[in-house]
């Protein structure tokens, strides 16, 4: 069967993609079940406004996960989603547009294109454990670029090794990765190279009580420079990256020992 071209595909997976722009993400129209639940509710990281945009990303009729989107640097600031088990699934590879936004406000397929970079997963097609689930995280709104090398790095001493730390905990976990913008590298002038790629997780039981907790934090220099990191030491690197008073990942909770143990790191 030939195969359709590359603007073909994305056409026909924008049509199964009905994400949604959002004033909040906690209100009754938004999709706070992606937030970490506690006492008095849910709670996100700080919203950083304009020219960001809040997205629920709804795929084949279900909202998936949930993107704080920079459409002036045209990559995203995080995304939160829940952790489920890995199952070995087969990736389409077939990259889709947010329909609401304007292509002026997005990457596009074609930007990657002949650019040396690789589209970067926030939310990974790895920690998933059905297609349609895997299907919907490719979304150039979850992506941003990054050195091939990088992207095997990140993929082996984070994704994966996070995916096998967290099945020690029984209880839901909420993960939430994003990226912090580079002052001047950009591609095709464009879009923005992140910084830094970081991730968060917390796990509470079923009193809103903290199980486990932590999160990782790098950036490329020819090779990874990776750190675990503490969710309160995370949260202070953060706010100094995005030059705000404060980044409280989880709402100012999650402060305790976490799964994630050492830096020892492979190198790609």
């Amino acid at each position: 069967m030939a195969r359709l071209p590359h603007t073909v595909l994305l056409l026909a997976l924008t049509s199964l993609a009905s994400s949604r722009l959002v004033a909040d993400f906690l209100n009754n129209n938004g999709c706070p079940q992606f937030f970490l639940k506690t006492a008095q509710g849910h709670v996100t990281p700080p919203v950083l406004r304009n020219p960001h945009h809040l997205i629920c990303q709804r795929y084949m009729g279900q909202d998936r996960f949930a993107t704080l989107y920079d459409t002036r640097n045209k990559i995203p600031t995080y995304s939160a989603y829940l952790y489920v088990p890995h199952v070995h699934l087969v990736r389409a590879n077939q990259w889709w547009t947010e329909p609401d936004l304007t292509e002026h406000n997005q990457a596009q397929y074609s930007d990657y294109q002949g650019s040396g970079k690789e589209r970067g997963h926030l939310y990974p097609a790895y920690q998933n454990n059905n297609n349609v689930q895997m299907d919907a995280t490719f979304t150039l709104t979850n992506a941003a670029p990054q050195d091939d090398k990088f992207n095997k790095a990140w993929f082996h001493n984070v994704e994966r090794k996070l995916a096998q730390q967290i099945t020690k905990c029984t209880n839901q976990v909420y993960i939430i990765t994003g990226v912090v913008p580079s002052n001047a590298d950009f591609i095709k002038n464009k879009v923005n190279v992140p910084s830094y790629f970081w991730t968060a997780y917390c796990c509470l039981d079923n009193n809103y009580r903290l199980v486990a907790s932590g999160g990782y934090i790098a950036s490329w220099n020819g090779q990874i420079q990776l750190q675990s990191k503490s969710i309160l030491d995370l949260e202070k690197d953060l706010a100094s990256h995005y030059h705000i008073g404060a980044f409280p990942v989880f709402g100012g909770l999650c402060y305790g020992v976490g799964l994630s143990g050492g830096v020892n790191y492979t190198q790609y």
